[in-house]
């Protein structure tokens, strides 16, 4: 039995279905329901949500360099001087970092003064035995190769980078003590950004363009290389029938992209995850999809990611969930959001309809109701 109607609450009623009427994927091809009025009775089936939380599948996902360098001490000893600061460009071969070099150069001029000796020796040696020239010829010989020695391993105190970049961090002070291996210098070519995403295997192609979000900009990226999921994305095994490791890269020859910059992509959800009906997902008005739920006796639209599916009839999705929501997946009218429902056999005023307060989708209070229609 339909109620009265008074003219503002009919007004009311008609701005948000107006926008967008309740589709979802089953019913793609029936006939519109018809839209719930206030005083209607409405047959709603719904199910009550278990939250998964989404930190067990939260993996923190950042812009690295293309390429990036770490340069280390050759020897133990002690730094002279460190050439750049952080955010420093630098040119291939250009001096970083400068390590003390008295024992090196004092090594030097010893093997030299050696070498002019054997030079010397095997001169006198010219009026002598084969046997005599031989030996001062060899001698000569090592004197030289010390010489080469002491000069690679003075060479060795002034550290240079092997690539273009930016000085990304700078591990060590001057006069700081040193040992062999020890990290000095870390530089990046930023030219080209990347990062490594899990992808769903059949959607992604290598060298194709795939988008990711940095920070809150929407990026065109491309598939450099598809590989086996990495370990720290292995929970992500529970949602999706068929994830993979994607490396992606991003040109940035202006420098607008910053290492370290924080990336988001859909594959790993940013809110409570649930399992739900297939037939409960709909379609909003932008494109996006969305899941209808009951929470606090009022129809909330939740927009939602899908995830994977679980079989053929019920799907993963990510949204902003609470406790205590009921998932709508099947009514006898079409449901704007803010619509307020009341149990058949309460008092009159079922089916009126709530001014939307603009409260986020977690803000109403924790509640449990039971499962079924009404």
């Amino acid at each position: 039995m339909r109620g009265r109607v008074t003219p503002w609450l009919a007004a009311l009623l008609l701005v948000p279905v107006s926008l967008r009427a309740q589709t979802t994927d089953k019913g793609a091809g029936k006939p519109p329901l018809p839209l719930a009025s206030q005083g209607d009775q409405v047959v709603v089936k719904r199910d009550a949500v278990r939250l998964l939380d989404p930190d067990k599948y939260r993996v923190p996902l950042f812009l690295e360099p293309h390429l990036t360098v770490t340069l280390s001490a050759p020897f133990d000893g002690v730094v002279k001087q460190v050439l750049f600061k952080p955010n420093s460009l630098v040119k291939a071969q250009s001096e970083v970092v400068r390590l003390e070099n008295t024992v090196q150069n004092l090594t030097l001029q010893k093997a030299q003064a050696e070498y002019r000796a054997a030079l010397i020796e095997q001169k006198e040696a010219e009026k002598r035995s084969e046997n005599q020239q031989a030996l001062a010829a060899a001698r000569v010989e090592a004197a030289k190769a010390a010489v080469d020695l002491a000069k690679y391993l003075s060479d060795q105190t002034s550290i240079r980078t092997p690539i273009s970049g930016e000085v990304l961090r700078v591990l060590v002070t001057d006069g700081e003590y040193v040992r062999a291996g020890d990290p000095l210098l870390v530089i990046g070519d930023t030219s080209r950004m990347k990062v490594e995403i899990p992808v769903e295997r059949q959607q992604v192609e290598k060298d194709k363009p795939q988008t990711i979000k940095v920070e809150s900009a929407e990026v065109m990226a491309k598939v450099e290389a598809i590989l086996p999921l990495a370990p720290r994305f292995d929970p992500l095994r529970d949602l999706f029938e068929s994830v993979a490791s994607a490396i992606v890269v991003v040109d940035n020859p202006d420098g607008k992209y910053k290492p370290g910059q924080t990336v988001y992509v859909p594959l790993i959800p940013r809110h409570p995850v649930v399992e739900l009906p297939s037939g409960a997902v709909g379609n909003l008005s932008d494109g996006g999809r969305k899941v209808q739920v009951l929470r606090q006796w009022i129809v909330r639209d939740l927009p939602v990611t899908v995830m994977g599916s679980v079989g053929s009839s019920r799907v993963f999705v990510s949204g902003p969930f609470a406790e205590g929501d009921e998932v709508i997946f099947e009514t006898s009218h079409q449901l704007p959001d803010g619509f307020q429902l009341k149990p058949a056999g309460v008092a009159s005023g079922a089916g009126t309809a709530a001014p939307a307060t603009g409260a986020g989708a977690g803000a109403a209070p924790k509640t449990t109701r039971p499962a079924g229609g009404f």
